[in-house]
């Protein structure tokens, strides 16, 4: 498997996950109902820029060095991580909804960023075999049984 295929798979889950608590903000009457409906997304894209560092960025920095895209990208992975936790500490429902709007769009910018740039770069500056063994990698860390 080929790791920036499956990890523009995963990025459909984070898509349909951003349209749901897009959804979901002005219905939530409390801070601890919103909290809860950004926990699926928050909780998976924390895990999901762990996975995506090691399986192709830290191996695509070998390649091509850590400025450009990388640079750009890694910084967008602590910005959502800082917003993330900052989000579960607020207790104002006003404050929270607009805590929840600035990491959905960072986030949809992200997404966009890494699909239209990362993972082109990454096919063209990786040989298919690496990106394979990438994937492969890609799937243990997903706990994901790959035939053969």
């Amino acid at each position: 498997m080929n790791v920036a295929d499956a990890l523009t798979g995963e990025h459909g889950v984070f898509h349909l996950l951003v349209e749901q608590l897009d959804d979901a903000i002005e219905r939530c009457e409390t801070t601890a109902e919103l909290h809860r409906a950004a926990a699926p997304l928050a909780l998976s894209l924390l895990g999901h820029a762990r996975i995506e560092e090691a399986t192709l960025f830290t191996p695509l920095e070998a390649r091509i060095g850590g400025a450009g895209p990388l640079h750009c990208l890694r910084d967008e992975h602590q910005t959502m991580e800082r917003l993330i936790r900052a989000l579960f500490r607020l207790s104002d429902l006003a404050t929270t909804r607009a805590a929840v709007r600035d990491v959905l769009a960072l986030t949809r910018r992200h997404l966009a960023r890494e699909e239209q740039v990362l993972f082109e770069v990454a096919r063209k500056a990786l040989r298919d075999p690496d990106l394979q063994e990438l994937g492969t990698a890609w799937a243990r860390a997903r706990g994901i049984a790959l035939p053969g």
